[in-house]
């Protein structure tokens, strides 16, 4: 899997698309004109008005559609490489450890260094501890 930006994107867009790959330590591509290939998954940021308000998950099988307000500006900068877990109720934290094909653990765990913590209507990205940015969804 990648994360993508469309075609034309806004810097917050591309700030955005940046801080998410550097957090779910996958690679992040400047798409331009390019399409994806037969066996490639895309996380594709969707912007409104030049604000990142969604992410569109296009694989070759199906398309997912993950619509969000951000809060906060993510942090710049590249970050270890630490695969995320997600934490929370299966409800709700389920399909958003599905979406970003993760592992899912359904109580917080006792030393992790990356999770999503996703609760009712948000999921916040926490690296050590420290809320690195949140999506209200």
């Amino acid at each position: 899997m990648l994360v993508t930006t469309s075609r034309d994107p806004s810097a917050k867009a591309r700030r955005f698309g940046k801080a998410l790959a550097s957090f779910l330590s996958l690679p992040y591509l400047n798409r331009g004109k390019k399409a994806p290939r037969e066996d490639e998954t895309w996380l594709v940021v969707v912007e409104d008005h030049g604000n990142p308000r969604g992410l569109v998950k296009r694989s070759p099988e199906k398309e997912e559609h993950l619509a969000f307000r951000l809060s906060g500006e993510p942090g710049v900068g590249r970050q270890k490489r630490c695969v995320p877990v997600v934490t929370g109720a299966g409800p709700d934290a389920l399909p958003i450890a599905q979406f970003f094909e993760l592992e899912w653990a359904e109580t917080s765990l006792s030393c992790p260094a990356r999770t999503l913590a996703v609760a009712s209507g948000r999921i916040d990205f926490i690296d050590e501890g420290e809320a690195k940015f949140r999506l209200k969804i």
